[in-house]
Protein backbone atom coordinates (compact mmCIF):
# COMPACT_ATOMS: atom_id res chain seq x y z
CA UNK A 1 0.00 0.00 0.00
CA UNK A 2 2.84 2.34 0.89
CA UNK A 3 4.45 1.63 -2.52
CA UNK A 4 1.18 2.52 -4.28
CA UNK A 5 0.93 5.87 -2.48
CA UNK A 6 4.58 6.62 -3.23
CA UNK A 7 4.01 5.72 -6.89
CA UNK A 8 0.92 8.00 -7.13
CA UNK A 9 2.73 10.93 -5.47
CA UNK A 10 5.76 10.42 -7.75
CA UNK A 11 3.50 10.27 -10.85
CA UNK A 12 1.67 13.46 -9.84
CA UNK A 13 5.00 15.20 -9.22
CA UNK A 14 6.31 14.20 -12.67
CA UNK A 15 3.04 15.25 -14.36
CA UNK A 16 3.07 18.67 -12.70
CA UNK A 17 6.74 19.17 -13.54
CA UNK A 18 6.04 18.33 -17.18
CA UNK A 19 3.21 20.85 -17.40
CA UNK A 20 5.46 23.60 -16.12
CA UNK A 21 8.22 22.68 -18.59
CA UNK A 22 5.79 22.72 -21.50
CA UNK A 23 4.57 26.18 -20.56
CA UNK A 24 8.12 27.51 -20.25
CA UNK A 25 9.02 25.99 -23.62
CA UNK A 26 5.93 27.51 -25.26
CA UNK A 27 6.74 30.95 -23.85
CA UNK A 28 10.35 30.59 -24.97
CA UNK A 29 9.28 29.59 -28.49
CA UNK A 30 6.92 32.55 -28.61
CA UNK A 31 9.68 34.92 -27.53
CA UNK A 32 12.19 33.31 -29.93
CA UNK A 33 9.90 33.87 -32.91
CA UNK A 34 9.53 37.52 -31.97
CA UNK A 35 13.31 37.85 -31.57
CA UNK A 36 13.89 36.31 -35.00
CA UNK A 37 11.96 39.12 -36.69
CA UNK A 38 14.59 41.46 -38.01
CA UNK A 39 13.51 45.09 -37.84
CA UNK A 40 14.08 47.04 -41.04
CA UNK A 41 13.21 50.39 -42.60
CA UNK A 42 11.53 50.68 -45.99
CA UNK A 43 11.31 54.39 -46.86
CA UNK A 44 10.21 53.61 -50.43
CA UNK A 45 6.92 52.30 -49.02
CA UNK A 46 5.90 55.75 -47.77
CA UNK A 47 3.43 57.48 -50.08
CA UNK A 48 0.11 56.83 -51.82
CA UNK A 49 -0.55 53.66 -53.79
CA UNK A 50 -3.54 52.90 -56.02
CA UNK A 51 -4.79 49.31 -56.41
CA UNK A 52 -4.65 48.32 -60.08
CA UNK A 53 -4.78 44.53 -60.03
CA UNK A 54 -5.31 41.59 -57.72
CA UNK A 55 -4.78 37.90 -58.20
CA UNK A 56 -5.22 34.72 -56.22
CA UNK A 57 -8.06 33.66 -54.01
CA UNK A 58 -9.71 30.26 -54.34
CA UNK A 59 -10.02 30.63 -58.11
CA UNK A 60 -6.42 31.84 -58.42
CA UNK A 61 -6.98 34.15 -61.35
CA UNK A 62 -5.91 37.70 -62.07
CA UNK A 63 -8.60 40.38 -61.98
CA UNK A 64 -9.03 44.12 -62.07
CA UNK A 65 -10.59 45.92 -59.13
CA UNK A 66 -14.27 46.86 -59.61
CA UNK A 67 -14.59 49.90 -61.92
CA UNK A 68 -16.77 51.76 -59.40
CA UNK A 69 -14.36 51.25 -56.50
CA UNK A 70 -11.03 53.08 -56.29
CA UNK A 71 -8.79 51.80 -53.50
CA UNK A 72 -5.79 53.84 -52.38
CA UNK A 73 -3.42 52.86 -49.58
CA UNK A 74 -1.33 55.60 -48.01
CA UNK A 75 1.73 54.80 -45.91
CA UNK A 76 3.07 57.44 -43.54
CA UNK A 77 6.07 56.73 -41.33
CA UNK A 78 3.79 55.09 -38.72
CA UNK A 79 0.33 54.57 -40.23
CA UNK A 80 -1.28 52.68 -43.07
CA UNK A 81 -4.47 54.40 -44.27
CA UNK A 82 -6.98 52.78 -46.62
CA UNK A 83 -9.04 55.15 -48.76
CA UNK A 84 -11.94 53.87 -50.88
CA UNK A 85 -13.58 56.22 -53.38
CA UNK A 86 -11.94 59.20 -51.71
CA UNK A 87 -13.10 58.34 -48.17
CA UNK A 88 -10.88 57.01 -45.42
CA UNK A 89 -12.13 53.57 -44.39
CA UNK A 90 -9.31 52.26 -42.20
CA UNK A 91 -6.30 53.60 -40.30
CA UNK A 92 -3.83 51.34 -38.48
CA UNK A 93 -0.32 51.62 -37.14
CA UNK A 94 2.25 49.41 -38.82
CA UNK A 95 5.86 48.40 -38.69
CA UNK A 96 8.15 46.74 -41.19
CA UNK A 97 10.29 43.73 -40.34
CA UNK A 98 11.74 40.73 -42.09
CA UNK A 99 9.75 37.58 -41.42
CA UNK A 100 8.87 34.13 -42.68
CA UNK A 101 6.75 33.89 -45.81
CA UNK A 102 4.76 30.95 -47.13
CA UNK A 103 5.90 31.94 -50.63
CA UNK A 104 9.71 31.93 -50.15
CA UNK A 105 12.29 30.13 -48.05
CA UNK A 106 14.29 33.20 -46.99
CA UNK A 107 13.08 36.00 -44.73
CA UNK A 108 11.24 38.73 -46.63
CA UNK A 109 10.04 42.26 -45.78
CA UNK A 110 6.68 42.09 -44.00
CA UNK A 111 4.06 44.65 -42.98
CA UNK A 112 2.74 44.05 -39.46
CA UNK A 113 -0.28 46.10 -38.34
CA UNK A 114 -1.21 47.20 -34.82
CA UNK A 115 1.85 45.47 -33.33
CA UNK A 116 0.59 42.01 -34.33
CA UNK A 117 3.64 40.03 -35.44
CA UNK A 118 1.72 36.79 -35.93
CA UNK A 119 -0.14 37.90 -39.05
CA UNK A 120 1.87 39.94 -41.52
CA UNK A 121 1.71 40.58 -45.25
CA UNK A 122 4.81 40.26 -47.38
CA UNK A 123 5.57 43.02 -49.84
CA UNK A 124 7.99 44.15 -52.51
CA UNK A 125 8.59 47.52 -54.13
CA UNK A 126 9.92 47.67 -57.69
CA UNK A 127 10.22 51.17 -59.13
CA UNK A 128 6.68 52.62 -58.86
CA UNK A 129 4.93 49.30 -58.25
CA UNK A 130 4.06 47.83 -54.86
CA UNK A 131 3.05 44.19 -54.45
CA UNK A 132 1.44 43.04 -51.20
CA UNK A 133 0.77 39.37 -50.58
CA UNK A 134 -1.53 37.74 -48.05
CA UNK A 135 0.40 35.18 -46.03
CA UNK A 136 -2.16 32.38 -46.11
CA UNK A 137 -3.21 29.86 -48.72
CA UNK A 138 -5.85 31.10 -51.18
CA UNK A 139 -4.92 34.66 -50.23
CA UNK A 140 -4.54 37.50 -52.70
CA UNK A 141 -1.60 39.33 -54.24
CA UNK A 142 -2.41 43.04 -54.60
CA UNK A 143 -0.61 45.21 -57.17
CA UNK A 144 -0.50 48.97 -56.58
CA UNK A 145 1.05 51.84 -58.52
CA UNK A 146 2.48 54.90 -56.80
CA UNK A 147 0.47 58.10 -57.23
CA UNK A 148 1.20 61.72 -56.33
CA UNK A 149 0.63 62.72 -52.72
CA UNK A 150 -2.24 65.06 -53.62
CA UNK A 151 -3.90 62.52 -55.98
CA UNK A 152 -6.90 60.68 -54.51
CA UNK A 153 -6.75 58.09 -57.30
CA UNK A 154 -10.15 59.06 -58.72
CA UNK A 155 -10.30 59.65 -62.47
CA UNK A 156 -11.51 63.08 -63.55
CA UNK A 157 -12.23 64.48 -67.01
Amino acid sequence: MKNKITYIIFTIFIALSSCQSTKATTEKKSNDSIDKIERTQEPTLIGRWKLVKLSGGIVGREQLPPADRVTVVEFTSTEMITIINGKETNRVTYNIAKGKSIHKTELVPMIYTNGNTSMGKSFEVKQNTLGISDEFHDGFYYTYIKIAGDDDGLLRE
